[in-house]
């Protein structure tokens, strides 16, 4: 007999799902309309695509497993949808590797053309995609949840758990098969091909895009606390304590501080090394002048000061202190650069470990504020050095 996925029950949650369905249909509705009327609103809403749609898979888990036997097959479905989202995603971003992009960008009269020796290639990122599901959804397994355990902090009896590392896992793989395939981050072939004004759909003002930056941290904070069960398994104080928010003391606010800046003198000194040891290989490295141009927007005192404050508070929220707790340090780090493999190629990925990884010792250590102000402060002097240098 085949052993089941989940053998414990979950604890039964402080309140039933009917309030958690309103806030959905709220939230759906919120979404059109936003959609419908466009402009600030329409950046507002859509600025939440990328925290919700996890939070809703969490909060379907936390039901599952208990007397709401509905959400067990609510959770797979949803599960399906977001891991499927993001491979058509990956996928689509990939395919723009291998195309020809005509110049001037995309045409309808003109449209790219594709290689015949470039159909082996998109079988081939067919293939990694299929692949990344297939090791995603194995840890669903309770023979590999209870190996895994060896190595992470998780319960394997927990649907919650299972469900989290399943996701994290596959969407991982997912997100990094572009980069491994076709041998370029898609977003710089993209910034190369069509330029970062065509590639921002229009939305051209440095302003609109800092303050959808902002609009994204303000769905990130409350994303972070529902992802962890508040209201649903805690109350405010135990979740602040599952995700490590907490008032800094002067001593940790002088420490992040002083990492942060040690850190970024390291870096900025170490990138010259990498670069030198990548060309010795043949190596390809991150093209830094689309790369510059993608983040035009944010090169200037008030855009370095944004993205140090929402990158910073919004990425340790999300990576260090909803997941790391129960993935560990390394996958909850490989996660993390893999939200970074459609803009960096492996020379810029390594940076983003080693600073992904600091962060994850911090929060260790201390709690997930001081890790958000070291981010933070990296963050906000590496545009302050780029604004410097222009």
């Amino acid at each position: 007999m085949s052993e089941p996925l989940v053998i414990t029950p979950e604890p039964a949650p402080m309140r039933r799902p009917g309030i958690w369905l309103a806030g959905v249909g709220i939230y759906i509705l919120l979404l059109s309309i936003g959609a419908a009327i466009g402009g600030e609103i329409g950046n507002f809403t859509s600025a939440s695509l990328n925290a919700l749609p996890f939070v809703g898979l969490a909060i379907l888990a936390y039901f599952a497993g208990t007397s709401f036997n509905w959400a067990w097959i609510a959770t797979g479905v949803w599960l399906t949808i977001l891991i499927g989202a993001s491979a058509v995603y990956a996928f689509g971003l990939g395919v723009l590797n291998i195309v020809d992009i005509p110049p001037g960008g995309f045409d309808p009269n003109n449209p790219p053309t594709l290689q015949p020796a470039s159909l082996f290639t998109i079988l081939l990122l067919i293939f990694g995609i299929f692949l990344s599901f297939g090791i995603g959804l194995s840890t669903l397994l309770p023979p590999v949840r209870r190996w895994l355990t060896r190595f992470l902090p998780l319960d394997p009896n927990s649907f919650v758990h299972s469900v989290a590392l399943a996701a994290i896992v596959t969407i991982t793989l997912i997100m990094v098969m572009p980069l491994l395939v076709t041998g370029q981050p898609p977003l710089l072939t993209l910034v190369r091909a069509v330029g970062s004004e065509e590639l921002n759909a229009g939305d051209l003002s440095a302003g609109a895009q800092l303050r959808s930056q902002v609009y994204g941290l303000v769905w990130t904070i409350p994303a972070a606390f529902l992802a962890v069960g508040f209201g649903i398994r805690r109350n405010l104080s135990a979740t602040l304590l599952r995700i490590g928010l907490v008032r800094p003391t002067v001593s940790q606010v002088i420490t992040g501080v002083g990492i942060g800046l040690a850190l970024a003198g390291l870096i900025t000194l170490t990138l010259p090394l990498i670069d030198t040891i990548w060309q010795t290989f043949g190596w390809p490295t991150t093209d830094h002048e689309a790369f510059s141009e993608l983040i035009a927007f944010a090169i200037s005192p008030l855009g370095a000061l944004v993205i140090g404050v929402t990158a910073g508070l919004g990425e340790e929220l999300a990576i260090r202190g909803v997941l790391q707790p129960r993935l560990g340090i390394f996958l909850s780090n490989l996660f993390f650069v893999s939200l970074h493999a459609f803009q960096y190629h492996w020379d810029g990925l390594l940076v983003v470990f080693v600073v992904g990884l600091i962060c994850g010792l911090v929060r260790k250590r201390t709690n997930t504020t001081t890790a958000a102000i070291v981010h933070g402060v990296y963050n906000f002097v590496l545009v302050m050095l780029e604004v410097i240098a222009g």
